[in-house]
């Protein structure tokens, strides 16, 4: 790197350069420039971003001396990938004692003034808020604070919550992108004490490791990006090869963006074809309410009575029962249904639940039995 002096001072800017055809882990930089927009808009559910191309996106994570924030807590180290021509760059402005904060913090404002978005992994709710405050605390006017955000924690959860025990970037890195990171690397636990240490003595020979540190994170959230982009387009056949688990995360998404075709398609590849068994359940009960919301109670039937028949839910019962006394105007399968509920709750473990279930039960099967008596004098 090379120190760079500003009005305000100076400070020392690294830059890592990297080919769009750099394969970090299982993708390379340029899949992420295949797609549209309108994906990094579906991810964040923000159509502002849909109007924003990925090379007018900073790429940014931040290195601090803690993670509580606050004004007391300082960006040390703060990296901003972009797409440069055939390039994606990786700027790293590092402060090396506190008295450079403002020159860095005036360069790197230089830099996020020529962009329109942001990329982040939990850069909502800790990066950039920190960054506004330190722009603040040196008089200059905070960057991008209000622009688009793509913050890929929140919409990783949606997507891989029902696979992985963690959806930390290291367990993304090591279960989806295929990331092995060098020895170079530091724990992110390590880094504030790290540089609190290189600023007391001088000893600067930890710091490439947690240069390499923040380069790594901001690579793999165009690859992050760029895999969840692909599971936003891909196709839902058969031949899926993608985790059942992940499919279920999609239908939710899809059919909370106005897709309810495409995660039909999702939830009924989960319903026949998952070996787990927690997320099939639940791929037949959403499967089952989407079919009753477009009124193909008939469809929604089928499925309502698998999930009975392979995970004693008591909610097919439930809603088997509503069809057959409101739809089918068959009170004795209604009150079989109900029935069979009211023995399979009984089997709970007792409960403030148990005893509110069997409460809602016992009420249908009363008025139910009096609607069969009606009938029968």
């Amino acid at each position: 790197g090379e120190v760079v002096d500003t009005t305000l001072g100076a400070f020392f800017l690294h830059l890592e350069r990297y080919g769009l055809d750099y394969a970090h882990g299982d993708l390379v930089l340029s899949k992420l420039l295949d797609h549209e927009p309108q994906s990094a808009a579906l991810l964040a559910r923000d159509q502002e971003l849909a109007g924003v191309g990925f090379r007018r996106m900073a790429f940014v994570d931040t290195e601090t001396t803690g993670l509580a924030g606050g004004t007391g807590t300082y960006a040390f180290l703060v990296g901003v990938g972009v797409f440069e021509g055939d390039e994606f760059v990786v700027h790293q402005f590092f402060m090396r004692d506190y008295g450079e904060e403002p020159a860095q913090l005036q360069s790197l404002g230089e830099l996020l003034d020529g962009l329109d978005a942001v990329v982040s992994f939990n850069g909502k709710s800790f990066d950039m808020p920190l960054l506004e405050t330190r722009f603040i605390m040196t008089r200059q006017p905070p960057r991008l604070a209000d622009a688009p955000h793509l913050d890929l924690l929140p919409a990783a959860r949606r997507f891989w919550k029902y696979r992985l025990d963690s959806c930390a970037l290291s367990s993304l890195e090591e279960q989806v992108l295929g990331v092995q990171r060098t020895g170079e690397d530091v724990p992110g636990y390590l880094i504030p004490d790290l540089y609190l240490d290189y600023v007391r003595s001088g000893d600067a020979r930890e710091m490439p490791g947690i240069f390499y540190h923040n380069a790594q994170d901001i690579l793999s959230l165009v690859t992050l990006t760029a895999r969840m982009c692909d599971l936003l387009v891909s196709s839902i056949s058969e031949d899926n090869t993608v985790p059942s688990e992940d499919l279920y995360g999609l239908a939710r998404l899809l059919l909370e963006n106005g897709q309810p075709e495409r995660a039909e398609s999702a939830y009924a590849y989960v319903a026949r074809a998952s070996r787990a068994s927690r997320v099939q359940g639940m791929a037949m009960r959403d499967l089952a309410y989407l079919l009753k919301r477009q009124e193909r109670r008939a469809e929604a039937l089928v499925w309502w009575q698998r999930l009975v028949e392979a995970e004693g839910a008591v909610v097919g019962c439930e809603e088997l029962a509503k069809h057959y006394e409101w739809h089918d105007s068959d009170l004795a399968q209604a009150l079989a249904w109900t029935e069979k509920g009211i023995a399979l709750v009984e089997a709970w473990p007792p409960g403030a639940k148990r005893r509110d279930t069997l409460a809602t039960l016992e009420h249908r099967r009363q008025r139910l039995e009096r609607k069969v008596a009606a009938a029968d004098s």
